[in-house]
């Protein structure tokens, strides 16, 4: 297409969306840079942002495997937010040794054939983790798991996930997917579910800005720099367990799964610890209790991994 027919076709839009009538949408296009014309930011001030996303055979980890790989490492100001520029960009495939479900061919487009005698390549894939010092996926307790199992190294790194502690809620934006917010947010639309593109429409979004005009990924970071809690209501009366559920978000672990060795209704993601065990204290325990709380950060959010683990005794009840 020739550059005048780009201005045509640009013009035609500008037009349509000055109606009132039209909002029209363009083909996203990842950048190079997402720092502002002119823009100088101290060099203390930059750091570095993966942002990752991957295609699998299925959901679980422990018997699925990663087929396509998307990575986009960029620099980002730790102190407004701002995304800079690009550093380094990789796509791969790797062959999963056994044939691709016809589900996640239509899904994904990826074939059997694309990915027959394929590997990552780890040094290169190894090379960039290193440089991170920030992994960001849109559903990280996913791509978290399924990336630790086949690197390693991730399990060294801070995580944060743009769906879950992006300011969506505050923004209003109806959906968490990534397709609604690249309409949304970005007024763009792509393919969608091939990991290189997913990752790089992720990277766009938190480039864009938020609440109080402050870029998306300032949002993010500030929500992924918090502690958080998964708290486990041992020894809750069995007449509490309708309220436990539907009413306070708790989920029961038998003790069974290693991941899950105490056998308790637990919640996970607590932000504001004190609030959850008063509420425990008054709702659910007749009398004085103590609870486990293990507490995570970024370095161990969105595994069954935490900090710290502890016992936390009840706040006293009134009267």
């Amino acid at each position: 297409m020739s550059e005048q027919d780009i201005v045509a076709r640009e013009e035609i839009a500008k037009a349509l969306e000055a109606s009132g009538q039209y909002r029209v949408l363009r083909r996203f296009v990842p950048s190079e840079s997402y720092q502002l014309d002119g823009e100088e930011i101290e060099p203390s001030r930059i750091r570095s942002i993966l942002v990752v996303d991957v295609e699998t055979t299925g959901l679980n980890k422990g018997s699925d495997k990663i087929i396509d790989v998307g990575l986009v490492l960029a620099e980002f100001d730790r102190v407004s937010g701002q995304v800079l520029r690009v550093l380094d960009r990789y796509s791969g495939f790797e062959d999963p040794g056994r044939p691709i479900p016809e589900e996640i061919t239509r899904l994904t487009g990826i074939r059997d054939e694309d990915v027959q005698g394929q590997a990552f390549d780890d040094a290169r894939v190894e090379s960039i983790i290193a440089r991170a010092d920030l992994v960001v996926a849109h559903n990280a307790p996913f791509d978290r798991g399924f990336l630790e199992q086949r690197f390693p190294s991730f399990q060294k790194k801070w995580w944060a996930c743009s769906q879950r502690e992006a300011p969506w809620s505050l923004m209003m934006t109806g959906s968490t997917k990534l397709e609604w917010l690249a309409f949304q947010i970005g007024g763009c639309f792509y393919d969608a579910h091939r990991a290189l593109v997913d990752a790089e429409v992720t990277l766009f979004i938190l480039s864009r800005p938020g609440p109080g005009d402050r870029p998306i990924l300032s949002h993010l970071l500030e929500a992924s720099g918090r502690k958080t809690y998964c708290v486990w209501a041992e020894g809750a009366p069995f007449d509490a367990k309708d309220k436990l559920k539907l009413d306070m978000g708790y989920s029961w672990s038998d003790g069974s799964s290693p991941d899950k060795p105490i056998k308790a209704w637990f919640k996970q993601g607590v932000i504001d610890l004190d609030a959850e065990l008063l509420r425990l204290a008054t709702e659910i325990y007749p009398r004085a209790a103590s609870v486990t709380v293990d507490v995570m950060t970024g370095y161990e959010r969105f595994t069954s991994r935490f900090s710290a683990r502890e016992k936390r005794p009840l706040p006293a009840r009134e009267g």
